[in-house]
């Protein structure tokens, strides 16, 4: 070797030393994990208030505890005004690898009105320098507190909070963490339970601590969901946010077109959403933005906008939003925007009238006390002057131009619909309650609404006489009175202002409770002016939102009627504007909103068709687009991953639906357990965790509109006419849920079928029915879609999925074998699933490169116990949540798989390849994860970037567009690695001038 080369390979050889160093540094390293209890500290000045710390708390959920079975303890402060401005601890830290680490703090990060401290901590190695004081941001960890004391108000509360990275070396270090009063606080309390620094990836659950070396997993192991703020990876697979253009609103603003939803440029679309409460940093709003984005959410409906905002303050220039509210809202409408996220506002749920508005007293002081002023639900529905007010909110605020967009709401084309009011009509039990109409509550309300219906009656027959003809032996001729002998309501007349008003339960079916037949006719006139009378207000609400110039979408309500008399015409006055919208709701159990011990509603969609939350498409209006602004299946129930796919496949998908919105969103990643123990949270893997499969299948078109099975068109004589005409029968029916079997000759089970609608006006073709044996198997108890895409096995309780592209098996298939035409599943140990099948290259399953597969089966907390058939929730449990492994035997047909690999909850493959033959393989719990990523080798199609062969400078100009990008959604990834580079230029050049249009 010559002196100058061995010079070179000198520097060479130095140079890969220090590499491989720097390697090793960063992979070399053994896990190591620091879980420090907060009372483990080396000096404290917490003052350990004895109340705090001990008084009624739920200790089993403190570190070092386990759920129901022992105790923990923390490090409390708790003090009034006049004390100390901080306390303090410090924490020892001895780290023996060095690195990069991970902190991660749980600590109450509650605060009111009264007080709750501002967290800040600081840190030095041995014989180092303090760092400066650091803000803790403990606003998201708010989105998933446990209650210490549950039942009661209180002001205990224990959440993990993100602390952030640290670089540390080897040796001892010390932090200190300080509870400071924030100012005008009257206390000053806070509560450190635990700490954990890991230089491997771990985020925390309950009171589990990170384990560097976990053994390995059995086949039927249930694994912790560990997860934390995503990291946003390029290489994860599961991010569909490039399906989403962006900035919201680039194609004008959103119109009816039709039975659809299409941007006023034309451009067709359909909103895969939920309802979702803003974080409250701007860094934390981006987080949640980003996140939903990812998961394919270009829709967050903002429920209610008065209840972030406030009622309007009054002031010499007239009446406006509170500064710093309108700020963060104005902030979170931009980062969504800009994320290619639309709104829909629900601005009114309950509106608040205030003292100087000029409300008649009398009618003032009848409402229930909200705020600084009263509350109008219910009473809105009729009031001219709450409607008023609802209309003077919504002004300003549409007129107010967001110094972030610089675009006034009105003229937002991001703001793409506005609802009149939320979960309010006319025919619900509030107003229509019993006490209501006879007089026995807000009397000055009743007499308002009575006097309204004589003014209808008198101008409708002009004198008594006709009004006999027309309500015959329904006329009522005596005065009734109620059980304390007040007078409920005085003989019929166009004259008369007490008039005998039915309840919404006394519209039943058939007519009128008592008097049925005689009666039908009074009842349906009276249904009649309520239906003209609330259509109006909805048609005023709407045209002063025209007038004021904004031109996008308005809905009316999602409410239902109280009685199936008025059903028809509730349908009706919501048939005014742009869009229907419904509520829905399944599952639960005794703690109602909340989960907690006791009767658990176990019962699943998949054993009648369409039953449940979609049997709300029983509803959907034969040309006008159809929306779901709520629904979830709530836990405990343990079957809910059935419905997200249900929702996509039966109501997007073959119903064709045009927007559905899971309820509800607050974090900007996953939660933790069973987050605040709640009946309502998306960030969970059954709902988002499935979305990005769900939303890469709607818009990208996988699954057809069928064709109408059912419509049925009614006219106006039928809907007010004293009786369901529609013939309703219905299932579970609750405040929350409404459940519909069947409307008449149209069961249920059409929905699963092909498109059904309704219809209500005159002048209509008559009602379709087809022949609906076409589709239902009733030997096999299978009913096929008219599209024959999907196949819904009620009696095995399974759905298969078979469009060209997305595939899948939902329900209980444990034992069975099912063939998709892309994928074969059997040997499945596993009772409940929902098994989804994706071609992230958008090409039909079988031939796809590119596949992630989404497997979900149950999920439960540590400790969580439930009766043996699962009726009861015996032990709630708590945090982390445990997820069971989907195990079944799967083999892809086409050509030969290349690799098959686990995935972690961000979506980035791991390095973890799954046991296989040829294209045979297992999925079970030794991989401990709901992702697997599946690639087959590039074909000669994948090198044809543009489809047109042969593979030429046309396909080579693609991937130069591309060139150097990562993420999903590059046209030039030929081997779908997420890296355009030099291995995709490599697939191009092996097919040159190729014509692959014939493999």
């Amino acid at each position: 070797m010559t002196e100058e080369g061995s010079a070179t390979f000198g520097v060479q050889f130095c140079a890969g030393v220090l590499l491989l160093s720097a390697f090793c540094l960063g992979l070399c390293s053994a896990n190591e994990a620091l879980w420090i209890e907060g009372e483990d500290y080396t000096s404290s000045t917490f003052n350990q208030h004895s109340w705090y710390q001990n008084t009624n708390i739920t200790k089993d959920l403190l570190s070092p505890g386990k759920p129901g079975v022992s105790n923990g303890e923390w490090n409390t402060h708790f003090t009034g005004s006049g004390s100390p401005e901080y306390a303090s601890a410090t924490y020892r830290l001895t780290i023996t690898e060095g690195g990069t680490y991970t902190w991660w703090i749980r600590l109450n990060p509650f605060r009111n009105a009264s007080g709750g401290g501002n967290y800040s901590y600081r840190y030095k190695a041995w014989r180092g320098d303090w760092t400066s004081w650091t803000d803790l941001d403990v606003t998201e960890a708010t989105d998933h507190m446990i209650d210490l004391v549950d039942p009661g108000i209180d002001v205990r509360f224990i959440a993990w909070s993100y602390g952030g990275i640290f670089n540390l070396g080897r040796g001892t270090h010390e932090l200190e963490i300080r509870v400071s009063h924030r100012p005008g606080d009257k206390e000053n309390h806070g509560g450190i339970d635990v700490m954990a620094f890991t230089n491997f990836p771990w985020a925390p659950s309950g009171v589990v601590p990170p384990d560097p070396n976990p053994p390995a997993p059995d086949a039927d192991d249930w694994f912790m969901l560990l997860v934390g703020p995503d990291p946003q990876s390029p290489k994860s697979i599961i991010d569909v946010s490039h399906l989403i253009e962006k900035p919201a609103g680039r194609h004008g603003p959103l119109k009816r077109q039709g039975k659809d939803f299409a941007f006023e440029d034309g451009t067709a679309v359909k909103f895969w959403g939920i309802d979702a409460a803003m974080a409250d940093t701007a860094e934390a709003q981006q987080r949640q933005a980003k996140f939903y984005a990812k998961h394919g959410i270009n829709m967050v409906r903002q429920h209610p906008v008065e209840s972030v905002l406030g009622s309007l303050i009054s002031g010499p220039r007239g009446r406006y939003f509170d500064s710093q509210r309108l700020d963060r809202f104005d902030r979170w409408f931009s980062i969504l925007k800009e994320n290619g996220i639309y709104m829909t506002w629900s601005i009114h749920y309950h509106h608040v009238v205030l003292p100087d508005q000029g409300i008649d007293p009398d009618l003032y002081n009848e409402l229930p006390d909200h705020g600084d002023g009263k509350d109008t639900y219910g009473m809105v529905t009729f009031v001219q002057e709450y409607q008023d007010s609802q209309w003077q909110y919504a002004n300003v605020l549409l007129n107010h131009v967001n110094p972030y967009t610089g675009i006034a709401y009105k003229d937002d084309p991001a703001l793409a619909i506005v609802e009149c009011r939320n979960e309010d009509s006319i025919f619900w039990h509030f107003p229509l309650g019993d006490d209501f109409v006879r007089g026995l509550v807000r009397p000055n309300h009743g007499h308002r609404l009575k006097k309204m219906w004589q003014e209808w009656v008198r101008n409708r027959y002009g004198t008594n006489s006709a009004l006999a003809a027309a309500w015959g032996a329904g006329l009522k001729t005596n005065t009734i009175y109620n059980g304390d002998g007040s007078v409920r309501s005085r003989p019929d007349s166009v004259n008369e202002t007490n008039m005998y008003i039915y309840a919404a339960w006394e519209m039943k079916k058939d007519g009128p409770n008592w008097n049925t037949n005689n009666e039908r006719t009074r009842m349906g006139d009276q249904i009649r002016f309520m239906a003209e009378m609330q259509r109006d207000t909805y048609e005023t609400y709407q045209q002063r939102l025209r007038d004021l110039g904004y031109e996008a979408v308005v809905v009316s309500t999602a409410w239902k009627a109280g009685g199936p008399a008025a059903s028809a015409a509730n349908l009706w006055t919501d048939d005014t504007m742009d869009a229907i919208d419904r509520h829905n709701y399944f599952g639960g159990g005794e703690g109602g909103h909340y989960i907690t011990t006791g009767w658990v509603n176990n019962d699943t969609h998949l054993n009648k068709a369409c039953r449940g939350i979609l049997s709300s498409g029983l509803f959907q209006v034969e040309d006008k687009p159809f929306i779901v602004t709520e629904w979830t299946q709530k836990p405990p129930n343990q079957w809910k991953g059935e419905i997200s796919p249900l929702m996509a496949f039966y109501g997007m998908g073959l119903q064709g639906w045009d927007a559905s919105y899971h309820f509800a969103g607050s974090r900007s990643y996953m939660g933790n357990g069973w987050p605040k123990m709640r009946s309502y949270v998306t960030e969970t893997p059954h709902y988002i965790g499935q979305f990005p499969a769900l939303a890469f299948a709607i818009y990208n078109g996988h699954f057809d509109e069928g064709e109408i099975v059912s419509a049925r068109r009614l006219s106006t004589y039928t809907a007010f006419s004293g009786r369901d005409w529609l013939e309703q029968e219905y299932g579970v029916v609750g405040y929350d849920e409404n459940e519909l079997l069947a409307h008449g000759d149209t069961p249920v089970e059409a929905l699963a079928m092909g498109r059904v609608t309704l219809k209500v006006a005159d002048g209509q073709e008559s009602s379709f029915l087809a022949d609906l044996s076409r589709w239902h198997d009733l030997r096999t108890e299978t009913i096929t879609s008219n599209t024959e895409q999907l196949s819904w096995n009620y009696g095995g309780r399974v759905v298969k999925v078979h469009s060209e592209k997305t595939q899948g098996v939902i329900g209980f298939p444990k034992g069975g074998a099912y063939y998709l035409p892309g994928v074969s599943v059997w040997n499945i140990d596993t009772e409940f699933i929902s098994l989804l099948f994706t071609p992230l290259d958008n090409k039909p399953l079988i031939s796809s490169a590119h596949i992630l597969i989404t497997a979900m089966a149950q999920d439960k907390q540590l400790g969580t116990v439930y009766n043996t058939d699962g009726t009861e929730l015996i032990e709630t449990g708590g945090p982390p949540l445990l997820l069971e492994p989907v195990q079944a035997t799967l083999k892809f047909r086409g050509g030969p798989l290349s690799s098959v690999r686990a995935v972690d909850v961000y979506g980035v493959p791991t390095e973890q390849q799954v046991e296989r033959i040829d294209n045979t393989f297992r999925i079970d719990g030794r991989y401990a994860t709901y992702y697997y990523e599946v690639k087959r080798e590039p074909a000669c199609q994948d090198a044809d970037l543009n489809g047109t062969p042969p593979v030429n400078f046309e396909d080579a100009a693609v991937l130069a567009n591309d060139w150097l990008s990562s993420g999903m959604g590059n046209n030039g990834d030929i081997n779908h690695d997420l890296e355009v580079d030099f291995r995709d230029l490599q697939h191009l050049a092996d097919h040159w001038l190729g014509d692959c249009s014939g493999l």
